[in-house]
């Protein structure tokens, strides 16, 4: 992950491994300390499977206790965003990655040289 990040300038990021939905690893990862937290879409299983994964790891984020971090989540079908966001509450930002990459196209489209500066 580090090989591809450039230029982070005092953006400090630290990757661990484990179970998103026991509530031991993630305080073993300190959770409750980071500032943001991204869960993302799981591409080896089905949209509704890799959803269910995510509301999972979302419920067991915020059953902690002292969690301050903002939670941002990616899925993969829109009509679960609404369950994130219940079990969420003010804490959850939901991403819905497919209409966020036609939306971004889209405007490709209508501004010339916008995907020069969207690729990095």
């Amino acid at each position: 992950i580090l090989e591809s990040l450039t230029d982070l300038r005092s953006t400090k990021v630290v990757v661990r491994s484990g179970s998103p939905i026991l509530a031991f690893d993630l305080k073993k990862v300190a959770v409750s300390s980071a500032r943001a937290i991204i869960v993302m879409s799981q591409d080896n299983l089905e949209p509704d499977e890799s959803d269910a994964m995510a509301l999972r790891v979302t419920l067991s984020l915020t059953s902690l206790e002292k969690l301050e971090g903002h939670i941002t989540v990616e899925l993969s079908d829109v009509d679960n965003r609404h369950l994130i966001e219940l079990v969420g509450r003010q804490k959850v930002e939901t991403i819905v990655s497919h209409d966020l990459i036609g939306r971004i196209m889209i405007q490709c489209a209508r501004q010339p040289g916008l995907a020069r500066v969207l690729d990095f």
